[in-house]
Formats: structure tokens, C-alpha cells, sequence
């Protein structure tokens, strides 16, 4: 496999109490530090992204195997043989896991290797990022796709629907990494619209999913109603589902394509909200101009979407945006990808234009704020 920073470890902790073989050991371990030594930054940054890979795929089998949950509720550090108890798994595969993401630094192992746990002021880090890790294997299984989809001589777009698992993922990020959105990153940043809802008004959520966001809006403001829509069937009838358990009466659901949003909504809605939408859309310009036409006079569209600012000279070694341009190539472009006019802007669109085509689309922007949970996502309030 050649000489690698993996390879440098190995060779640091190699001990032999034989003397004519610590000779021979020693000479290894110099060579090899030199030859570390000697790597450029930029070999040592090349050898962290295919290292990082490499642990947020453990990171996301850990969490799909439940090793994630054990180690978080432990008391006290595990072996890896205590935790594929816990779960009837091959301890030889659970100790290679725990020593990825203890190699890693995701957990923390002891002095004898053989005993982990999560420190406690990491817990809450480690549920987060582990959500978004189970997205790694999700770009392996689109790989070929995507690779076909880049070539003039194929069609250029797949819909998120080819990956099965792709809408119970985003669902899990909503409800667990941004579970406190609604109050933290929506409602505070439009005035009086908490007041509103509690008056009565007519809300619609496009693109809504399994639902997440607008059925705890329509939960806790009884007086409003509201509209749950989305184009893919699979995921709204999630959110029906979790509508009916929870007794929620006060909102209806529909498969308008948000580019062609049916007429009878002209002028229905007091408030409209996207979130992580319109840069996935074929034409987005066009479901915009839809979105205005739908609003009263002074309503309200929140844009909640990806801002980068800066574009990629302003983002070098932003772990965020590198992230959001990884995904955007393997998610958002294909997503959008399937008509050969689409805009196909992804998620790297930026700021700049989701400010010049909402003002295109005759809106006037009211407020800006950013989310607590993603520096790179931000709420455009806007105004009709």
C-alpha cells in the first residue's frame, strides 16, 4: 500500500525486544518519519480528505449498526467486544469501526487501545455529523449514475427517488439536527408572524417532504390552515401519515410541481415557504414567478436555502462548502438535471443570485438571517 501517515503510526508503535531486530525496527521507523517529515502540505491535506472519507463512511456504518447509540449511552468506556455484545455483532468488524473513528478522533480510545467512549461536551457534535454521514454511502451508490449523467451523450439528471434512502436521511437531519428550527431560524426572522398564525392565516409549504416543518406549524397554530406539497408521492405520504397519528386537522396536502403551481392558488396564501428547494429545481426562475403569483398582496415567501457568499475563490478550505459542493454534485445538479435547458444551479448557487432572482421575480427582501445549525444556510424573508 506504500508509505502513507496510516503506515507512520504503525511503524511509531512497533516495539521488539529482540536486539539484533531493534536495530532493523528502528532503522524503519527513522526512514519512515523522514519520508513523513518530507511530505508537502498539500500531500498532508490530500492524504486527510481520503482519510476523512474513509472514517465518515465508519462513521455512518456505526450509526446504521447502532454502535453510535451504545457508545453514547455508556457509563463508562466499552471494548469492542462489550459493544458487539450489546448488539449481536462480529466483534472483529465492531473493533475496526472503533478503531477508524478513534484513529479519526470522532471517539476517544485509551492508552491500551482496546476501550472507548465519547466524552460527554462531544455527544451532542457526534449525533449531528453522524447524521450527515450517512449522505457518504449515498454518493457511492449514485457514483455510476452521476458519472453516466456528466456525459453529453446520456440524459443529465436522476431524481432523488433512485436512492431509496435518500428522503428518510434528509428527514433525519430535519428532525434531529435542525429539530428546533421553527423557533430558532424561522419564525424570528418575520415580524408578527407568530401573531398572524395565531389570528388565522393560509400557509403553504412547497416542497415539503415527509412534512417535518409544516406539520409542526400546522400542530401548533390551530386557527391557520395550511398546505403540504410536493412532487414525489413516497414522501408526502409520510407526512399524511404523521398528520393522521397526530391528530393535526388544519392542513391538506397536494402534488402541484412547483414550477406549474395550479391557478386556483392565485392569490391564496398569506405566507409560502421552501427550504432547500429552489436550487433544486429545473426551473427555478419559473416557480418563483408561481410562488408570487400564489401570495396575497404583502405576503410573505421565506427562502430557506444554501447562501453561499464568495463564491469558490471565497470558500477555499471551507469545510462546509466543501461538503455543500460534494453533495451539490451528487445530489442537487442530478436532481435538477433533467430537462437539457434546466438551470441546473445546485446548491452552490450563492447568495448573490437568489437575491437577483427573487427580485426578478418582483419580490422585495425584508430581512436576511443566517442558521444557527449551517453558517451556509439562510432565511431571504421575502415581501409581495
Amino acid at each position: 500500500m506504500g508509505i502513507s501517515p496510516g503506515n507512520c503510526i504503525l511503524h511509531r508503535t512497533t516495539f521488539c525486544s529482540h536486539p539484533s531486530r531493534q536495530d532493523s525496527v528502528l532503522v524503519r521507523f527513522n526512514t519512515t518519519t523522514s519520508l513523513f517529515e518530507k511530505m508537502s502540505d498539500y500531500s498532508k491535506k490530500m492524504m486527510n480528505h481520503i482519510g476523512g472519507a474513509g472514517v465518515m463512511s465508519c462513521l455512518s456504518l456505526a450509526r446504521e449498526l447502532g454502535v453510535v447509540d451504545v457508545l453514547m449511552e455508556a457509563k463508562q468506556p466499552l471494548t469492542s467486544q462489550q459493544v458487539a455484545d450489546k448488539l449481536n455483532l462480529r466483534e472483529r468488524y465492531v473493533r475496526e469501526i472503533l478503531g477508524s473513528l478513534s484513529v479519526g478522533e470522532v471517539i476517544s480510545v485509551d492508552d491500551t487501545s482496546t476501550k472507548f467512549h465519547v466524552p460527554e461536551d462531544h455527544k451532542q457534535t457526534l449525533v449531528a455529523v453522524s447524521v450527515f454521514s450517512r449522505l457518504i454511502p449515498q454518493f457511492g451508490m449514485r457514483y455510476n449514475n452521476v458519472k453516466a449523467c456528466a456525459q453529453q451523450r446520456n440524459p443529465g439528471g436522476m431524481v432523488y427517488s433512485e436512492s431509496p434512502e435518500m428522503f428518510d436521511i434528509l428527514k433525519e437531519i430535519l428532525v434531529t439536527v435542525k429539530k428546533d428550527m421553527v423557533d430558532t431560524d424561522i419564525l424570528p426572522a418575520i415580524p408578527q408572524i407568530a401573531q398572524r398564525l395565531e389570528s388565522g392565516i393560509k400557509v403553504a409549504e412547497f416542497g415539503c417532504a415527509t412534512g417535518v416543518i409544516i406539520n409542526t406549524l400546522a400542530s401548533r397554530f390551530k386557527t391557520s390552515t395550511f398546505l403540504g406539497s410536493d412532487v414525489a408521492n413516497e414522501p408526502l405520504e409520510e407526512a399524511r401519515a404523521d398528520a393522521n397519528s397526530r391528530g393535526i386537522q388544519n392542513i391538506t396536502y397536494s402534488t402541484d410541481n412547483i414550477d406549474t403551481i395550479s391557478d386556483k392558488y392565485n392569490e391564496s396564501f398569506d405566507w409560502i415557504l421552501t427550504r432547500d428547494v429552489i436550487h433544486d429545481l429545473t426551473y427555478p426562475q419559473q416557480a418563483l414567478n408561481q410562488i408570487y403569483r400564489c401570495l396575497k398582496p404583502e405576503g410573505i415567501f421565506s427562502l430557506i436555502d444554501v447562501g453561499i457568499e464568495g463564491g469558490i475563490a471565497g470558500n477555499i478550505g471551507n469545510a462546509t462548502s466543501m461538503f455543500y459542493y460534494s453533495g451539490s454534485t451528487f445530489m442537487c445538479i442530478p436532481e435538477s438535471f433533467r430537462q437539457p435547458d434546466a438551470a441546473a444551479l445546485g446548491a452552490t448557487w450563492g447568495a448573490p443570485l437568489a437575491r437577483e432572482m427573487v427580485a426578478k421575480a418582483g419580490f422585495t427582501i425584508i430581512n436576511e438571517s443566517t442558521s444557527r445549525t449551517d453558517e451556509k444556510e439562510v432565511h431571504f424573508v421575502c415581501q409581495k
